[in-house]
């Protein structure tokens, strides 16, 4: 009898190209700065601390892709709560501060390499999350906050793999720097304004869905 050849089967390579959602969490650690100034002459005191806000951050992120050849090009948003929180303590000055990253968003560009189902990607873009600064004088009690929305930017990268057609699993470093903002302390330590550096480093797992 003779030998038949078994038909050939064609397998087609995953397509990164679409729509997705989904959700994420992770961990975040950075660095805050202060550094302290006289309000009559600007000059600096010379009083500096250098500290390190950490904690957990996890939210909703989505976006699309587009495939070309091995290359993808994507836009994506995400939202995060955050519980991000470190701060100093100096019994000589009488002082006390802290820094909150409560929340924060990005919008963001991607720029990828797939090999099939695994892609390698870096992204960057706007980064927004309001960022608290509290101040205490510890030899009077009198505590102060300062909150607002700030604005900078965020660059990094992960390797994403497809589970199924449907389904994208993802893990992702991210650095975010806010920038320096100037603060005016009222009532704890009057005459004394000084500025923060916020910067945060995260790292994060995320599952989305691929329309």
């Amino acid at each position: 009898m003779p030998y038949k050849t078994p038909p050939a089967v064609f397998t087609t390579a995953f397509s990164w190209t679409g729509l997705y959602i989904g959700g994420q969490v992770g961990y975040s650690w950075g660095r805050d700065h202060l550094t302290e100034y006289f309000t009559a002459t600007n000059a600096p005191t010379n009083f500096e601390k250098l500290y390190s806000p950490n904690g957990v951050v996890g939210g909703i992120y989505g976006g699309g892709n587009y495939q070309v050849g091995n290359t993808v090009l994507g836009l994506e948003a995400d939202f995060e709560g955050a519980n991000v929180t470190g701060g100093w303590t100096d019994a000589l000055v009488g002082g006390e501060g802290t820094t909150k990253l409560s929340w924060q968003g990005s919008v963001r560009g991607r720029l990828g390499y797939a090999a099939d189902k695994v892609l390698f990607y870096g992204t960057g873009g706007l980064a927004f999350g309001n960022v608290s600064h509290t101040y205490t004088n510890l030899f009077t009690g009198v505590a102060e906050t300062t909150s607002n929305v700030r604005t900078g930017w965020t660059a990094g990268g992960g390797i994403e793999y497809a589970v199924t057609s449907n389904v994208l699993a993802r893990v992702e470093y991210r650095y975010t720097d806010y920038g320096k903002s100037p603060y005016d302390s009222v009532t704890p330590f009057p005459g004394l304004p000084g500025t923060q550096e916020p910067r945060f480093s995260s790292v994060r797992a995320g599952i989305a869905y691929k329309f």
